[in-house]
């Protein structure tokens, strides 16, 4: 399995799908649902996780189904921000450039198309609220 696969418990996930949604879960406490595979994107340096070389990132998009309370990120030990923004939004905000932009549209077209939600606008970017939220 892939480094970018392996988590910081020292336990490996059997999917990228997996993965997707273990880190979801400790980082920002999201239960997903119906992941989908949108493409990858070639990391030529591979600087992120202590310098692991060239590699290929998978890009998937997932329904949110709940956000838990704001904890503690067990592999940083510091909570994370968490956003609410449009996957256009979410790829500017990341630096993920034309290739990002391009699966951005495609998730939101795959939000719509798939699980019948409305086509994403921009809006004003919120931060979540400490004790998470209810969703519709």
């Amino acid at each position: 399995m892939p480094d970018a696969a392996r988590r910081h418990r020292g336990t490996t996930d059997a999917t990228p799908e997996d993965t997707l949604h273990g880190e979801a879960a400790e980082e920002a406490q999201l239960t997903l649902t119906d992941p989908v595979r949108l493409g990858w994107v070639l990391d030529k340096p591979g600087e992120v996780h202590g310098g692991m070389g060239p590699n290929a990132r998978l890009r998937l998009a997932a329904r949110v189904t709940a956000i838990g309370p704001a904890a503690v990120d067990p592999a940083t030990g510091r909570p994370f921000a968490r956003l609410l923004a449009t996957p256009a939004q979410t790829a500017a905000l990341l630096g993920w450039g034309p290739p990002g932009a391009r699966q951005a549209r495609l998730a939101a077209d795959t939000a719509h198309e798939r699980w019948g939600l409305p086509a994403a606008r921009a809006a004003v970017i919120e931060e979540v609220p400490t004790e998470g939220m209810r969703l519709s």
